[in-house]
């Protein structure tokens, strides 16, 4: 417990407290001109250790000198006006305050009642972890409460995840910027790694892995018009994502492709990919300039002249033609696994896609191929054999 002591030497601060830091938990020091001082102290200390013991988190109040409770909209709001305001990406806007809206809830305009919320925005920071509810299959706690009632609402476990973690983002900020003291709104983690869906609790990834039969149905079948086979081949050869190659992109207009950022020359296209700032011409095969160069003479617009939507119908015409269910992000995946199937390297398929990360290349998109296992178990045969021939 805190105590007072008094110090030998003359000083203009002669009564000390010794405490042990919250926070920090070191034991630290104190001095004070009267003992008067020294006992209010003293005895506020010895209430947050009386706090800290039984876990009433009332602590934070005394330590800090708090004059009111934070809660979820005093955060969000801070968030917005402080972080949110910064980013130059509408769309990143906008997801974050999606992520915010599915605490709180959505507020219908017509009613002015918000609807789906999970927390009110008044809750206090503090007690969010230690919320009890009874949700029909169990009694929840804490972040619990949240995964089970989005997941109720249909969203799927993965998703769940993600928005957990973006939201450990704002909570993280508000760690560290604010506060009376500018020491944080919050001084701990309202949201740690371990709230997620762990891995045994999430469902199997689902990554279409293309066979051989399906392969060449897609590159030979007769019956799709030219124009389809054509765009086939645009997105397999340049592993592009559906929108990144796109005439009308509304979400994000800086992203649109026209004939400008096509390189005939040099045979390069330059597009602004996912989550870069800039754009970055890349080289592609010949195939490629080929269609491009044929669809210009013919007077098109742009390469690819219209939106997602309209990408999404001629994927769907392609599915019926060739009795095959694919998507246009399938097309990407298909050029990363023909690359990890013939070079043998996930490194390879994740460069063909313009990918820097190979554990998420293997799971999401070039699972280790039938090719890779069989030159792997080749060597080691090949391997064993030399060595028993020496014998």
């Amino acid at each position: 417990m805190a105590s007072i002591f008094k110090r030998k030497s003359k000083s203009k601060k002669p009564f000390g407290v010794s405490y042990k830091d919250p926070v920090s938990l070191k034991w630290k020091k104190c001095y004070f001109k009267n003992l008067n001082q020294a006992k209010l102290f003293e005895s506020k200390h010895e209430t947050i250790e009386i706090c800290l013991k039984s876990n009433d988190p009332s602590w934070k109040t005394l330590y800090y000198e708090i004059d009111k409770v934070v809660t979820i909209r005093d955060i969000f709001d801070a968030y917005i006006q402080n972080e949110l305001q910064n980013k130059s990406s509408h769309l990143t806007i906008k997801k974050y305050k999606m992520v915010m809206q599915s605490v709180i809830g959505k507020l219908n305009k017509q009613t002015g009642i918000r609807e789906d919320i999970i927390f009110a925005e008044d809750t206090n920071i503090d007690t969010i972890r230690g919320i009890t509810r009874e949700m029909g299959n169990g009694r929840k706690m804490g972040w619990d409460i949240y995964k089970t009632q989005r997941e109720m609402l249909g969203r799927t476990r993965r998703g769940i995840n993600s928005y957990l973690k973006e939201l450990r983002v704002i909570f993280n900020w508000a760690k560290n910027h604010g506060g009376m003291h500018g020491k944080g709104m919050v001084n701990f983690e309202v949201i740690t790694t371990n709230d997620s869906y762990n891995n045994s609790q999430l469902p199997a990834l689902n990554c279409k892995e293309w066979t051989d039969a399906e392969i060449n149905n897609l590159m030979t079948n007769p019956n799709l018009p030219e124009y389809l086979r054509d765009l086939i081949d645009i997105y397999v050869y340049t592993g592009a994502r559906a929108t990144e190659l796109l005439r009308y992109n509304y979400l994000d207009r800086k992203k649109e492709l026209h004939w400008h950022h096509v390189d005939f020359d040099n045979q390069r296209i330059t597009t602004l990919t996912k989550s870069k700032k800039s754009s970055k011409p890349v080289k592609q095969h010949k195939r490629v300039m080929d269609i491009l160069a044929k669809w210009k003479l013919k007077g098109f617009e742009a390469p690819l002249p219209f939106s997602y939507d309209t990408l999404l119908k001629y994927v769907a015409t392609m599915n019926e033609i060739l009795g095959i269910e694919f998507t246009a992000h399938d097309l990407r995946r298909l050029k990363s696994q023909m690359s990890e199937a013939e070079l043998n390297d996930i490194a390879y398929a994740a460069a063909a896609i313009g990918d820097t990360s190979t554990g998420m290349v293997s799971k999401h998109y070039a699972p280790q191929s039938d090719a890779t296992m069989d030159k792997i178990n080749n060597a080691v045969s090949d391997r064993l054999n030399r060595i028993a021939e020496m014998n």
